[in-house]
């Protein structure tokens, strides 16, 4: 079994840090190479939480949709059935042990150069609404983790509502805006779509230079 190292705490110049005000993400370098152009997306992994089928799936294809949005590479899905047939199980989460040929296999069967791992570390649909995230990009050729987030959205906390109320607004006139983000924090749909899309715009940059 293969364990990806763990993410170390936060230092001064370099590795994990905050991005903002409460993002909690780790860059491990200015730019993603550029031959990482196709990325694997595991199945969302929420074996530690209680969450209803139909919320998972809510919220995995909420991840899906911003992963494609966001552009930053183009995103292969690897189904359930997919991942079981070549690693034994249909789920993973990152910090987990791994089989020796994980990605080995998986960039045979994606040829994928990286994967993403996904993981709902947190879930409450009612309000006060509350969602965490945890997203770790590794690439399948030399197992480095290009970038990881591991935040906790929580609507009590004003600035997250003030988030949801900026996403809220995107597009529309400032008259037919609320301040109290609701739609996004009643839905959770929306809030994964608004919770992810602010983590994944957090992503190195593509570095062109080869």
């Amino acid at each position: 079994m293969v364990c990806l190292a763990a993410l170390a705490p936060a230092a001064p110049g370099g590795g994990p840090r905050q991005t903002g005000p409460s993002l909690n993400v780790y860059k491990a370098v200015p730019g993603l190479p550029w031959d990482l152009q196709r990325v694997a997306l595991l199945p969302l992994f929420a074996g530690r939480v209680s969450i209803e089928p139909e919320s998972r799936i809510q919220l995995e294809q909420a991840l899906h949709a911003e992963c494609i949005r966001s552009g930053f590479a183009e995103i292969i899905p690897v189904p359930p059935d997919t991942l079981r047939r070549l690693t034994g199980r249909g789920v993973w989460a990152a910090d987990e042990p791994l089989p020796p040929d994980f990605l080995a296999r998986l960039r045979a069967e994606t040829a994928a150069d990286a994967v993403l791992f996904a993981e709902v570390t947190a879930f409450r649909p009612y309000r006060p609404a509350l969602l965490g995230w945890r997203l770790r990009l590794v690439d399948t050729r030399s197992a480095t983790t290009w970038w990881a987030a591991d935040q906790l959205f929580d609507a009590t906390d004003p600035r997250h509502v003030r988030a949801a109320s900026q996403w809220e607004g995107i597009g529309q006139p400032w008259w037919q805006r609320r301040p109290d983000g609701w739609r996004t924090l009643q839905a959770p749909r929306e809030l994964a779509r608004m919770t992810s899309a602010s983590l994944l715009a957090t992503l190195p940059a593509r570095d062109t230079r080869r």
